[in-house]
């Protein structure tokens, strides 16, 4: 008997030493899963990395979020919190920080301890301006401080060196040069927001951002800008003005415009452009142009030679024509011209075109509105 029970609790040691090896406990925090409330008093602190809060109306910083050290990304919008608690160093782990659409008047010094923060985000809140300490999140990359009345910034923020992305629209600062006297420094910046700023002139210094990629200037009240902007040879995107609000009052661009090799999509609806601006038959590797809401009213021959173009729009100028030579554009897949004063015979002659069919010198008969079938397929073209 004594040998029958030493066997059976042999076997039954050796299941549970191989349960040991080939069946471990699985980790019971998941680093992918996303908190959209607080979690219950119940939960591991520990494994708390992501959370995202929208429209829960806290009207105070919920302190339970300073149990969770290893919070990666944290998310607080439309929470009706007008102060961040100096506790805020204890996330010291934190990478990503959303604290847009509050009621936030400043933000503590303490946000300089967080030295992995990569992303601060901080839209629509009351800033007046930012501390000094934010010249310590050395690793910071992203800044949005769209939507505040800043009216202010520290030089300290040039010590940003890994920023790549600075949103700084709709603020308060009137002189577009200190702006620029801050972000220079930043040697790796290639998208910069100056949408809405109230902005009368874009100072020289803009030749410095030679890395930018992007750079918003819609919604101001430029009427031209420097020669200086031909030395932004890696700028792949110009925006200076937007289908959505008025935008700037520029009726020219700077022959420079030709150095922007790179440029890929230029953004200028609402502006004051009579006549097309022909520096940019130049940038035969400009894939997007938006002259919407102009007062163009001819497009030049020379529009052919920008063989890249697979967007046109031209809606709402006072265009009564288009080119013959637009036929060489063979890549352009959407033509926007609503709005404008085109015949019936116009419009065919641009179906003719845009199918790569010869335009016909003297229609026989009145032209139907019908768009040809191998020309919806080949191409999108709108015209309502």
């Amino acid at each position: 008997m004594k040998k029958l029970i030493f066997a059976l609790a042999m076997v039954l040691g050796c299941q549970w030493v191989d349960a040991q090896v080939y069946y471990p406990l699985a980790d019971p925090c998941d680093p992918d899963k996303v908190f959209d409330k607080l979690p219950s008093a119940a939960y591991d602190n520990n494994c708390v990395y992501l959370l995202r809060i929208a429209s829960q109306p806290f009207n105070k910083f919920p302190k339970e979020i300073f149990r969770y050290p290893n919070l990666k990304e944290l998310t607080l919008q439309n929470a009706n919190i007008n102060e961040i608690p100096v506790d805020l160093f204890l996330l010291d782990k934190i990478e990503v920080l959303d604290l847009s659409n509050n009621n936030l008047t400043a933000i503590p010094s303490s946000i300089g301890d967080l030295k992995n923060l990569r992303k601060l985000i901080l839209r629509n809140n009351k800033l007046s301006t930012l501390p000094v300490s934010i010249a310590n999140c050395k690793n910071l990359e992203e800044l949005d401080i769209t939507g505040n009345p800043i009216n202010y910034l520290p030089s300290e923020i040039n010590n940003l060196q890994a920023l790549t992305s600075f949103h700084f629209s709709g603020n308060e600062i009137k002189n577009p040069k200190y702006v620029l006297d801050l972000v220079r420094q930043m040697k790796n910046i290639t998208n910069l927001d100056l949408s809405g700023c109230n902005l009368n002139y874009v100072p020289s210094d803009i030749r410095f951002l030679k890395n930018l990629k992007e750079l918003n200037l819609s919604n101001n009240n430029l009427h031209f800008l420097p020669n200086e902007i031909g030395n932004l040879t890696n700028l792949q995107t110009l925006i200076l003005g937007d289908n959505n609000s008025s935008g700037n009052q520029i009726y020219d661009l700077p022959a420079s415009l030709s150095n922007l090799r790179n440029l890929r999509v230029l953004k200028a609806p609402n502006n004051k452009f009579v006549e097309f601006p022909i520096v940019l038959a130049s940038l035969q590797n400009l894939e997007e142009l938006d002259l919407n809401n102009n007062q163009v009213q001819e497009l030049p021959g020379e529009i052919g030679m920008m063989t890249g173009l697979n967007k046109l729009n031209v809606m709402n100028n006072q265009l009564k024509d288009v080119p013959n030579e637009m036929r060489n554009l063979t890549r352009l897949t959407q033509f926007d011209f609503q709005g404008n004063s085109f015949s019936g015979e116009v419009q065919q002659k641009i179906l003719n075109l845009m199918s790569g069919e010869p335009a016909p010198a003297e229609p026989a008969q009145p032209v139907k509105k019908a768009t040809p079938k191998k020309v919806v397929k080949k191409k999108a073209i709108r015209k309502k």
